[in-house]
């Protein structure tokens, strides 16, 4: 195997990411159980074991997490460019504490989402160039193609998210919010599209390493 390292790490990162969307769908589901069961006398039991469900998936984050990081780490031996991935993962994870510690800070708030943002660009940003990488060193031009259309499809989003923000700059968070609603949409119907692509890109990725000679 030419790359036993990225294989390694691309694999666990590839896990990490299941982990994470396992995780948001149990959440979801509960959650909306939950909340119709709310109110019965009689489901009060389901609520408390959906609650408890929910909890334990949240520990699938966590393990996603510490996952991500371990399999970052691995693929930088062999790729340097997910080196730059471990140093945006640890900034992601300051800038979610520091969110909860500017809570009620509109501005210390807004400047840590933007870092945040910008850090999980970074992550998913070179995670992507190192794969191409390897990708141009195993000769697979269709991987470095999907590559570089995930990142026009990633450029697009943070576009139409950088029109919101200046939204919210100018007139607020609830009013910018309002009235840059169609752009905030089309954000998020391009991270959602991002996302999968992103998914499906790596585990084609993990293939591809499983498979090199």
């Amino acid at each position: 195997m030419k790359y036993p390292n990225a294989s390694d790490g691309v694999k666990k990162i590839y896990m990490s990411e299941i982990l994470a969307l396992t995780a948001s769908v149990i959440v979801v589901i509960c959650s909306v159980i939950g909340m119709l069961c709310f109110d019965d006398p009689d489901l009060e039991n389901l609520v408390i074991i959906m609650g408890v469900i929910i909890i334990c998936a949240l520990g699938l984050f966590v393990a996603g997490y510490l996952l991500q990081i371990v399999g970052i780490v691995r693929a930088s031996k062999d790729e340097p460019a997910f080196k730059v991935s471990v140093i945006a993962i640890v900034a992601a994870l300051i800038t979610t504490i520091l969110e909860a510690v500017f809570y009620g800070n509109y501005v210390g708030s807004f400047i840590v989402e933007i870092a945040g943002d910008v850090a999980k660009f970074f992550l998913v940003h070179y995670i992507i160039h190192g794969i191409m990488h390897i990708s141009e060193h195993l000769e697979r031009p269709d991987m470095i193609k999907k590559g570089k259309f995930i990142f026009r499809i990633i450029y697009t989003a943070i576009g139409f998210e950088v029109i919101v923000r200046i939204f919210e700059l100018i007139f607020g968070k609830e009013v910018g919010e309002q009235l840059s609603m169609p752009f905030g949409v089309a954000a998020n119907v391009f991270q959602a599209a991002e996302y999968f692509m992103f998914l499906i890109y790596v585990g084609r990725a993990n293939k591809m390493l499983k498979n090199a000679d």
